[in-house]
């Protein structure tokens, strides 16, 4: 902090600061000097609080003002107070005029109360989310999963063929003694993954063991003993046990109501909200001087 209070260019901004704030109160006449004063009133506070906290209902945000400690009405006050200074030096300075982060904010202001009175009014009706579920089936569709697990030998420091040899001999012994699912820890070598893989989806099983071996995988018949394999991975080669194979699906509605109804109800209020904006733009006349240099666009 001491260092930073240092800086030249503190400095620098601090004086030019105190400048503007002088040659204001000196060049100004009296409707400029009334310009510089701030009424904080209840109006004035509860717009602030709808705002600040989203609270569009006014009677929410009365509440909240009311439930205020004297403490936290008055830390609301200087948080005002400070906004609205800030927001007038701005303007006076021209930043809304000329800066694109300012002019970007302000779009997405309006963009943000049209939101709100376009949530204030649209309702999606059950036929309405049939429909919608209708023409966005495949955006709901369940992937296949798989459940296994694994007994290991890498290819770092032997031959592939000597790594598939140790696999195949393993896989021999684990059906001979029955071996079972918690079993495949006591047997083979680390993985850099996971020995258990439990309802795990095809990219998740392509990104650990490679799209050959995760093909083999979901082309397997489940079963509670049989250890199958082996497999080849980029990384050596796998004895699988593999209990649960359970194909991909398209859903019924009543399975994914709750997320279809959501999903819906946004596409409403976005096509509803650019509409409204679209009225918004209409309203202006547009006078084009910009001539495209020859070759340039379709």
């Amino acid at each position: 902090m001491i260092k930073f209070l240092k800086e030249p260019l503190l400095h620098f901004l601090v004086a030019g600061l105190a400048l503007f704030v002088l040659f204001e109160f000196i060049a100004s006449d009296e409707a400029d000097y009334d310009a510089r004063i701030i009424d904080v009133n209840r109006d004035a506070l509860l717009t602030f609080i709808q705002f600040r906290s989203q609270a569009f209902e006014p009677r929410v945000a009365a509440a909240r003002l009311d439930s205020l400690t004297d403490a936290e009405f008055e830390r609301l006050v200087a948080d005002y107070v400070r906004e609205e200074a800030l927001h007038r030096e701005a303007l006076a300075l021209g930043v809304d005029k000329n800066d694109y982060i300012i002019k970007r904010r302000m779009i997405q202001s309006i963009e943000f109360i049209t939101n709100g009175f376009v949530t204030a009014n649209v309702e999606v009706s059950d036929s309405d989310v049939a429909e919608y579920f209708d023409d966005h089936r495949d955006d709901y569709f369940i992937e296949p999963f798989v459940t296994f697990t694994h007994v290991f030998f890498g290819v770092g420091e032997r031959s592939e063929d000597a790594a598939l040899a140790m696999a195949q001999a393993k896989r021999a012994e684990l059906n001979r003694v029955g071996a079972i699912f918690s079993d495949a820890t006591r047997h083979g070598e680390r993985f850099p993954y996971f020995v258990n893989y439990v309802e795990r989806d095809p990219g998740f099983v392509v990104s650990h063991f490679g799209q050959s071996m995760a093909d083999a995988l979901f082309d397997l018949a489940p079963s509670d003993t049989e250890w199958q394999g082996p497999f080849i991975s980029p990384y050596g080669a796998h004895v699988v046990l593999l209990t649960r194979n359970v194909a991909g699906r398209h859903p019924e509605l009543d399975e994914v109501l709750a997320e279809v109804r959501q999903d819906a109800e946004r596409a409403v209020l976005d096509a509803t909200q650019e509409a409204a904006i679209d009225a918004i733009v209409s309203t202006y006349e547009v006078r084009r001087d910009i001539v495209r240099r020859a070759g340039v666009g379709p």
